[in-house]
């Protein structure tokens, strides 16, 4: 029996399209090709084709390379199978724990790991910045690394440019560099592995254009400072940090959606419970009783009903789009909203049991549950997109309820938040209730006013106090952002042009909330004050500040 008969015939198939497509390869360094020993070889990633080149090398010996992909090739109809048969390894680029172990485990069994450091494709045809897990991977199985260095595979298929999978004769030269073993602290050891690809793939540019003739000034294949009309190393960087900050914000949604997901299953036990508890005896004398109950009671269920309705759409609509909003790990993202989706069904059924028997507890619950959803909805780029229309000019915070935790402390980061957005010329509002004693010392170099509320304020005295702060202050309205908890804000929040209500808020703030954000326990008005931040502010500032990754 052969080793591999689907990967067998697919390199057999593979060669043949490489012959008709007159493919010209320029291999170099057999002798660092190992014969049975695994080894984690890494890659510099020019276009789309590059996997199924750089394993040409290692058939001297048959050996099998199992390369790491993103997930979503594996979740092709056609490809997937493909790719599970040959033995390769699933990547979700925003959590990649599982592809780890995965490849260790292969490692460990003496197998070729290929991978891909600079994770995408880089549009300059320079190594990028590297990823850290091939030096990790060989430090934690013992295995050396192999680089394996390719220059001309993006002539046949790059990013953003037309493929070219006719024949073509393409030069496409390849070299295998020594096996490196990486020690010490695995950013450092990370550092010394791009110099290597580095350098190696700058000699390897100098010996392609050597044996293919000089390289055409503005070709879109040749790199920036070789005369070429890629981008430069510093717009490709910019560009892939977009992408980044794309993952990292999946990496989170994912996280606010098991959170959500939990909730939902605790609210489903809890009142699974209640409703099992309440009997069907009792169940019936309540229903008996429901014919005489008072108009004040059936006005209460008709509120809950509606209530549960809402609940509803609230969690359909942030799921949707959700999902529409996703342009990395799509199909992750899928996947996590119908989880939670079943759950919230299961937590729905649940919820409408009990409401018969708890009507005040059901109604706590939902609220809840509503303003988490909405806050993981608000989270959305191209929702925040329409809620953040104008830079604010004037931030208004309800102390006990949007500012400080429950033990009267502000946080680090939104002092930090605050003080930037005080350096740039912002007015920070203060409101509080005679009863509360605010500590606000770490803001006394901005532009700080703190306006003292009667104890019990109604909705008349805040917005009262809103509306002449700002009117002393020579503050438009309309470029005024509130953040609020309490229900006597409630009418504050629509004399402001930017209302942002905590997900733990009052019912009567976040039934009408357009932009609800994360509890201050857990970073939600930092969060916001950054994003505020970094949108309006960041444009013009020190050159040589480093970008923060």
């Amino acid at each position: 029996m052969f080793k591999d008969p689907v990967y067998l015939t697919i390199i057999g198939l593979a060669r043949t399209v490489f012959f008709a497509q007159g493919l010209k390869f320029t291999v170099k360094g057999w002798e660092n090709v190992p014969k049975d020993s695994g080894a984690v070889l890494v890659t510099n990633h020019t276009g789309y084709m590059d996997f199924t080149y750089v394993g040409l090398p290692f058939r001297k010996h048959r050996r099998f390379v199992r390369f790491m992909a993103k997930k979503e090739v594996f979740d092709h109809s056609v490809a997937g199978p493909i790719m599970r048969a040959c033995k390769h390894i699933p990547v979700d680029r925003t959590d990649g724990s599982k592809s780890f172990e995965e490849a260790c485990a292969k490692l460990e069994n003496d197998e070729l790991v290929g991978i891909f450091p600079e994770s995408t494709i880089s549009r300059s045809f320079e190594v990028k910045n590297l990823k850290s897990g091939a030096v990790r991977m060989a430090q934690r199985t013992g295995k050396p690394i192999i680089p394996v260095l390719i220059v001309g595979s993006q002539r046949v298929w790059t990013k953003g440019h037309p493929k070219h999978l006719g024949r073509s004769n393409t030069p496409i030269h390849i070299t295998v560099l020594p096996p490196w073993t990486p020690e010490g602290d695995p950013a450092e050891a990370t550092e010394k592995l791009h110099e290597i690809m580095d350098q190696g793939v700058r000699q390897l540019w100098d010996e392609y254009a050597a044996e293919e003739g000089p390289l055409p000034k503005g070709a879109y294949w040749v790199p920036a400072r070789l005369g070429g009309g890629a981008p430069t190393f510093e717009e490709a960087q910019a560009e892939d940090l977009k992408v980044e900050e794309e993952r990292q914000r999946i990496r989170h949604l994912r996280g606010d959606l098991a959170a959500f997901k939990e909730k939902l299953a605790e609210s489903a036990r809890e009142f699974g419970d209640s409703a099992r508890e309440f009997g069907d005896q009792t169940r019936q004398q309540f229903l008996d009783a429901s014919h005489t109950m008072s108009a004040e009671s059936a006005r209460r269920r008709e509120q809950t009903t509606a209530l549960l309705a809402q609940f509803r759409q609230s969690v359909e609509q942030m799921a949707d789009d959700v999902v529409a909003g996703a342009k990395e790990s799509k199909e992750s993202v899928r996947t996590a909203t119908d989880s939670m989706r079943v759950t919230f069904r299961e937590a729905y059924v649940q919820l409408e049991k009990a409401s018969a028997s708890g009507v005040e507890q059901t109604q706590q619950t939902v609220y809840r549950l509503i303003g988490q959803s909405m806050m993981i909805r608000d989270k959305l780029p191209q929702r925040l997109n329409r809620l953040i229309t104008a830079q604010p000019e004037t931030f208004i915070f309800d102390y006990p309820a949007s500012l400080a935790d429950d033990a009267g402390t502000i946080s680090e980061e939104t002092i930090k938040a605050l003080q930037q957005l005080g350096d740039v010329g912002a007015t920070i509002v203060v409101l509080h209730e005679s009863g509360d004693k605010p500590n606000l010392s770490a803001l006394e170099s901005v532009d700080l006013q703190v306006v003292e509320l009667p104890e019990g304020a109604s909705k008349l005295d805040v917005t009262n106090a809103v509306v002449s702060t700002l009117r002393k202050q020579a503050r438009k309205e309309e470029t005024a952002i509130l953040f609020a908890g309490r229900s006597n804000f409630e009418e504050a929040t629509q004399r402001v042009g930017m209302p942002v209500v905590m997900a733990d808020a009052d019912w009567p703030l976040l039934k009408n909330a357009d932009w609800v954000i994360d509890t201050v326990e857990h970073g939600g008005v930092a969060a916001t004050l950054q994003l505020l931040h970094d949108r309006f502010c960041d444009d013009g500032e020190d050159d040589n500040s480093e970008d923060g990754k």
